[in-house]
């Protein structure tokens, strides 16, 4: 039985290879074979997807001779990004923090689907901002509580200080923000 031997470039383009090889595929094998090639392509287009998604396709099902029915996905995908590029589902995609993979570009109406995308995005921001000073205030309590001598003690109240007048500066905007947003 011969033996393989790899030197150390070799060693890592075969460590690379086989994390790329094991990525996700877009599809299982059982998905490739049994996939209604329209309702797929609706669903990317629903959920968001570029068309580049097709090529993720193409690529997973390749692996076991498979070839996605190109046409039915873009035209599914097509009936799909047009219940995507809406102004409640930017606002939905926005509020949840979720990408933009402009998709809706060609489509004519994405200007009111950005509007309020980026109007659900800047809350969603602004959450963000609020559960993380939340948490850093959590972690100077638990220092506050051991806390070696006054002058620690002092200078993280103080800290604290400074995080509850922000805290109460952001939920203030927060709650000017989503009472001027749009409703969907």
């Amino acid at each position: 039985m011969a033996c393989l031997t790899f030197d150390s470039s070799q060693r890592w383009g075969l460590l690379i290879l086989g994390i790329v090889l094991s990525g996700c595929a877009s599809l299982s094998e059982t998905e490739c074979r049994t996939a209604d090639w329209g309702r797929l392509g609706q669903q990317d287009g629903a959920n968001g997807y570029a068309e580049s998604r097709l090529a993720d396709h193409a690529e997973a099902c390749n692996k076991i001779g498979i070839l996605p029915n190109a046409t039915a996905w873009r035209a599914g995908w097509d009936q799909g990004v047009q219940s995507y590029c809406t102004p409640a589902v930017g606002w939905r995609e926005g509020l949840a923090g979720r990408g933009y993979n402009g998709v809706c570009r060609t489509r004519g109406n994405e200007a009111g689907f950005l509007q309020a995308y980026n109007a659900g995005s800047e809350i969603h921001r602004m959450q963000n901002r609020i559960e993380q000073n939340s948490s850093e205030l959590r972690r100077l309590e638990n220092q506050l509580r051991s806390a070696p001598n006054d002058e620690a003690r002092r200078r993280l109240r103080d800290q604290m200080r400074h995080l509850d007048r922000e805290q109460s500066r952001l939920r203030s905007q927060l709650g000017l923000m989503q009472l001027s947003a749009p409703r969907y």
